[in-house]
């Protein structure tokens, strides 16, 4: 057994712990075990470990709806904690002690682990709302047959692996029951699926159950289902008294050892609830379908914030429904069609029978938006919809449909910075406008012809919502990298990560707003710039004070208006990949929240220098960079741009040998590049984890990073456009290249002009033309010699150099041609 007696876990979900500092890399290999009980103590072992911990973070159960502080208590009850670690340096492996209420939520908690170096990648445990016993086989092949099952007590977790021999790996499990009651299994296998180290096999994970009878006659089974996904899920009413045998096996054998929890069971065990939501903060009555023992009616405390809930039970698995600020409105199911009186409204509907459309009748107005988004896969509901929204004639008949919508994208879904398999993409959501005043008619169908009595629905339709999404940056298709995705900032530094943004379907973001962030360490300020308009990416920046305590927390990050400005959500998001198939994902863990700490100091800071000039359209700038090292601190660093204004190239990352502290940062600029103002920062990191040479930096081995200030670089348009006709010269003479000066912005001083692209054979000769603010011209003299390669000479540029403010900036302008002929015959 794991799990013993404790008293109920209130407490904050940030525990710290005896801090002491080791060199290492801060990322998880593995969890072992994937599962715990509730109600006691259970050792956790984090495999591949090579550091000290000093704070374990517990995330939240996430809701990606808008966030304020009213709901703040309510959301941060977690229910886990860990009260003690022990860092096993010879085995590299660190032993948390965890902590689980009576109370606590079943399914995967996700967490970090806080080091004085910086903050883990994310790992997970799974909760269990019963007893856990192990399979406990200790050799192959000891419970694999009915005769020799495994015996377990209903309501009891076994938690077990399907082993890596030559052959597939069969476990039995054996339970009393009685006839008319019930049996129910649940397998979390897929789901507990942790393959950090990215081993691109997951269909080692896909299993399947077989219930057997007494007399060994198969009764069920079943390898996945809507509510489950791709773990198996089976409930049923037991025909008779004796011993029901669950076999467990994969779908599809893969010589590779899974680790899984099968939950047995007499636990009621509902596939769907009707209605699937209700109004915000309101009492909700329900039918729960799906039991095999028949429905039962329940009433539902709906949560005042918004967004998709767990609905728990007996069951290790939750049902979902929708928090909305709509009121309901159910079908009539004995009608063609159903009234829908107002809008917003949140309409509610089975498809009870094979082949059935549903039909809902609404009054609306030419060109009003309206998001008409639809709830069933996405809660795990046996319904694959598609919608058609049909314009009414002067008759009262429907006409041709004016949309037709099946599946969603992502973005449609309000899903950002992720990939892979998401049951909501198989979820409808459009903004319709309509094209004219009156009754539509709204058709939602199965879109395979699906149909039965737990074929919930719903659909939410209301005007758009501006909500702005923000996430930190994504690693497509990768393993997390720690140092973009969760937030260590040394102290006495400065620390900066890409924020990226996103406008939910049908909202517009106007600027300017303002970042604001809540819930950061003590001692961490936010110091992002104002945000003038929507950006796709801006900077999330912060300096850290010195004596700020080692520390972590989460934070969200909302954006505010500026006065006078259009009011609008945040919402925060983070999808970390955890198991793919090939180059497809197949597995993600999202979270609502972000993870920030303070960690011990870097040993340098990083000074940029703001730039005294704009840098022009079609011209190259250098920026210097100086380290300020502490005493005693060497180390060779990196330094490369993050972040820089649309059409602005940047010097690759450039290394700052040992103990130098200069670096030059050159910028160019396109000639279509972005006008105006943009931000600017670099980040310097050391070359390898802290004090460990090397290190996988793909798979998560973390350098340590140190952000400059963000500074202000504006773009701007270039003094001068340099044009010309095409020309020739002769072999063995020479010819004054004239280029015609077009002043755009004036500028002090003189400027020197060069060209490029001159072929071998010819050369400029005498001293450098200069132009100034009143040239209309400027001619460079060219002499082409014998090897000069007869024909025409194609894209000669001139490179034209300013001196502003102390700073040179060089401005590539012009286009020009040149014919180099034979020598004349004497």
């Amino acid at each position: 057994m794991r799990a013993s007696s404790r008293a109920p876990v209130t407490a904050p979900v940030l525990v710290c712990l005896l801090a002491s500092v080791a060199a290492a890399d801060t990322w998880i290999n593995g969890v072992t075990p994937r599962l715990v009980g509730r109600g006691g103590t259970s050792e956790l072992v984090i495999t591949g470990w090579r550091h000290e911990a000093t704070d374990v973070l517990f995330y939240p159960r996430a809701t990606f709806a808008p966030w304020t502080a009213a709901d703040a208590d309510a959301r941060g009850a977690v229910g886990i904690r860990c009260v003690g670690t022990a860092f096993d340096a010879a085995k590299e492996r660190l032993v948390c002690t965890l902590e689980v209420a009576p109370d606590c939520r079943p399914g995967e908690h996700p967490f970090r682990v806080l080091t004085a170096a910086g903050l883990s990648s994310m790992g997970t445990v799974y909760v269990s709302p019963f007893p856990v016993i192990d399979e406990a086989e200790a050799k192959p092949d000891t419970n694999d047959t009915p005769d020799t099952a495994l015996r377990v007590e209903p309501n009891t977790t076994v938690y077990g692996s399907l082993h890596n021999g030559a052959g597939g790996d069969v476990d039995c499990f054996r339970v009393a029951g009685k006839a008319g009651g019930r049996l129910s299994v649940e397998v979390d296998m897929v789901k507990m699926g942790d393959d950090l180290v990215w081993n691109p096999v997951p269909e080692g994970y896909d299993s399947v159950v077989t219930i057997l009878d007494p007399s060994g006659k198969r009764i069920a089974m079943n390898d996945d289902s809507a509510l489950n996904r791709q773990d198996p899920l089976v409930s049923l009413q037991l025909p008779a008294d004796g011993d029901y045998t669950v076999v467990l096996k994969r779908s599809m054998f893969v010589p590779h050892t899974r680790e899984y929890a099968i939950h047995i069971g007499s636990f009621f065990r509902p596939l769907a609830a009707y209605p699937a939501g209700g109004p915000a903060g309101a009492p909700l009555a329900v039918e729960l379908l799906g039991d095999p023992l028949g429905p039962v009616s329940q009433t539902v405390a709906v949560p005042q914030a918004a967004g998709t809930f767990p609905h728990g039970g007996e069951a290790p698995l939750p049902l979902f429904l929708r928090s909305s600020p709509y009121p309901n409105l159910l079908e009539d199911q004995g009608a063609a069609e159903t009234r829908v009186p107002t809008t917003p409204v949140a309409i509610n509907g089975i498809l009870a029978k094979p082949d059935e459309t549903d039909r809902f009748r609404l009054t609306v107005k030419k060109g009003d938006s309206l998001q008409v988004r639809v709830w069933a896969s996405g809660l795990g509901l046996p319904v694959d919809p598609v919608i058609r929204l049909r314009p009414v004639d002067a008759a009262g008949a429907p006409g041709e449909a004016e949309v037709t919508v099946d599946d969603a994208s992502l973005a449609d879904r309000d899903i950002f910075g992720a990939q892979g398999d998401f049951p909501e993409l198989f979820d409808p959501s459009v903004i319709w406008a309509p094209k004219q005043d009156g009754d539509y008619v709204l058709e939602i169908a199965d879109s395979r012809g699906a149909g039965g009595p737990t074929s919930v629905y719903r659909v939410e339709i209301a005007p758009p919502m501006n909500t702005l999404h923000v996430g930190l940056q994504p690693t497509p298709y990768q393993p997390e990298r720690p140092r973009t995705t969760s937030l260590s900032m040394p102290q006495g530094g400065r620390w900066n990560v890409r924020l990226m943004m996103y406008a939910a379907q049908g909202s517009t973001i106007k600027g300017p707003f303002d970042l604001v962030v809540d819930g950061l360490p003590a001692g961490v300020r936010l110091v992002s710039p104002r945000v003038p308009a929507m950006q796709a990416v801006w900077p999330l920046a912060f300096e850290i004070a010195a004596d700020a305590p080692l520390a972590a927390s989460f934070i969200r990050v909302s954006g505010r208006p500026a006065d006078g400005g259009e009011p609008f959500e945040t919402v925060n998001q983070q999808n970390l990949l955890r198991v793919r198939y090939s180059h497809y994902p197949w597995r993600s863990i999202r979270v609502d929240r972000f993870a920030a700490a303070v960690t011990e100091p870097a040993g340098f800071t990083v000074e940029l220098a703001a730039p005294k000039q704009p840098l022009m359209r079609g011209s190259e700038l250098t920026i210097p960079v100086r380290i300020v090292r502490q005493p005693g601190f060497d180390e060779p660093l990196e330094m490369q741009c993050e972040i820089s204004p649309p059409g602005v190239g940047v010097s690759p990352a450039e290394l700052i040998p040992s103990g130098e502290s200069e670096a030059k940062l050159t910028l160019s600029a396109e000639a279509a590049a972005k006008l105006g103002p943009a931000p600017l920062y670099v980040m310097v990191t050391t070359t390898q984890a802290r004090g460990k040479a090397g290190g996988d930096t793909a798979r998560g081995d973390e350098r340590v990073r140190v952000a400059s200030a963000v500074v202000s670089i504006e773009v701007a348009e270039p003094f001068v456009a340099l044009s010309t006709e095409p020309q020739s010269v002769r072999r063995g003479e020479r010819v004054k290249y004239r280029w015609a000066v077009k002043q755009v912005r004036p500028f002090e001083g003189q400027a020197h002009v060069r060209m490029l692209g001159l072929p071998v054979g010819l050369t400029a000769v005498g001293p450098e033309p200069t132009i100034d603010t009143t040239s209309e011209e400027v001619a460079v003299e060219l002499e082409a010699r014998d090897e000069a390669l007869l024909g025409l000479v194609n894209e000669l540029k001139c490179d034209v150099r300013f001196s502003v403010n102390g700073e040179e900036i060089s401005l590539r302008t012009g286009s020009g041609k040149l014919r180099i002929d034979p020598r004349l015959e004497k």
